[in-house]
């Protein structure tokens, strides 16, 4: 039996850049270099769209300091729980400090820049990954609720019976010793 290799160049995945008008970036011929097909996308409500539409296709989920706020920083945090299989990268990082320190936080593994990837050290402290992912349930109803009326008679009598009191508050002596006036 005959057999051949093709020299076809091996893809180590999908890559997404998240941040706008990205695409005329070094980054993305960085990751072209490393074997990456890149995907671009200008903000990252697009991209967890689409990392949600298509979660194995994606292996590395780049941001651009640059192109997000800080509160959409948490894209990280929900990628890292959601998605445990992609890595998360940030670039653009320059005089964004409180933003690069906030993603590493979030769970960023590294910087990358128009020429390498720089991945963080493991002496950061990153976010703990959640087990378990909140969930939300509808409030049973319940078939025996008692009628109106009586829920608001009943509070009404709690009102009454806790901050209405038929007693005086002060004594006729106490008020008049209060306002200074004796009456003869």
């Amino acid at each position: 039996m005959l057999s051949a290799t093709l020299p076809i160049p091996k893809s180590t995945g999908h890559a997404m850049i998240v941040g706008a008008a990205l695409s005329d970036s070094g980054a993305g011929e960085v990751l072209n270099q490393m074997g990456y097909e890149v995907d671009f996308r200008d903000d990252p409500y697009a991209a967890m769209l689409e990392l949600c539409r298509r979660p194995l296709v994606f292996r590395t989920l780049v941001l651009s300091l640059a192109a997000t706020y800080r509160d959409e920083l948490s894209i990280i945090a929900t990628v890292r729980r959601r998605f445990p299989h992609l890595t998360v990268w940030v670039m653009h990082t320059d005089g964004r400090q409180a933003a690069l320190a906030e993603a590493m936080r979030l769970g960023a593994e590294a910087i990358l820049t128009d020429d390498a990837v720089y991945p963080f050290t493991d002496d950061v402290p990153a976010m703990p990954a959640v087990n378990k992912p909140l969930q939300f349930r509808p409030v049973p109803v319940q078939n025996d609720a008692p009628p109106e009326k009586y829920v608001a008679a009943t509070a009404t009598a709690e009102y009454d019976r806790h901050y209405v009191s038929n007693e005086p508050v002060l004594s006729a002596d106490e008020l008049r010793a209060l306002l200074g006036d004796e009456m003869t």
